[in-house]
């Protein structure tokens, strides 16, 4: 029974010290984002909604990853978005049509688990600021 006890001790003081493996990314706030896709980048800062960016962020924040990838991101379909929050980035993430994904808090490439929309979201916010900026031509 001692012993039991101790080796339950140990592993709750290793998870406290380590805490718990969750397969998700670092929240993060922002007031706007800049996006791109493939080799071209947009200034997002008073072009994007608000509401845009909130619920970029809010997918962002919602990330869970399968696990760690050996595949690479697929440049050419990669979406670039850098989060800025009072004039500072707040954060980064590259995601690719697959689901492979990169933050800036990671060496590494990961899968993102099958029921999250980022791509499909941060693909709506990329066209529409490319039109904006299209149109001011």
């Amino acid at each position: 029974m001692k012993r039991s006890l101790f080796i339950l001790s140990i592993v709750v003081i290793v998870l406290i010290i380590n805490g718990c493996s969750n397969n998700s990314v670092k929240a993060i706030k922002a007031d706007y984002v800049d996006i791109g896709l493939g080799q071209s980048l947009y200034e997002g800062y008073n072009k994007v909604e608000q509401e845009s960016v909130q619920s970029l962020v809010n997918s962002y924040n919602q990330i869970e990853y399968i696990g760690q990838t050996s595949q690479q991101l697929d440049l050419d379909k990669t979406i670039s978005i850098i989060f800025v929050y009072h004039n500072k980035i707040s954060g980064t993430l590259m995601i690719d049509d697959k689901g492979i994904f990169h933050t800036d808090d990671s060496e590494k490439n990961y899968q993102i688990s099958t029921n999250n929309d980022t791509y499909e979201q941060a693909l709506k916010v990329y066209e529409n600021l490319k039109q904006k900026y299209s149109n001011a031509k």
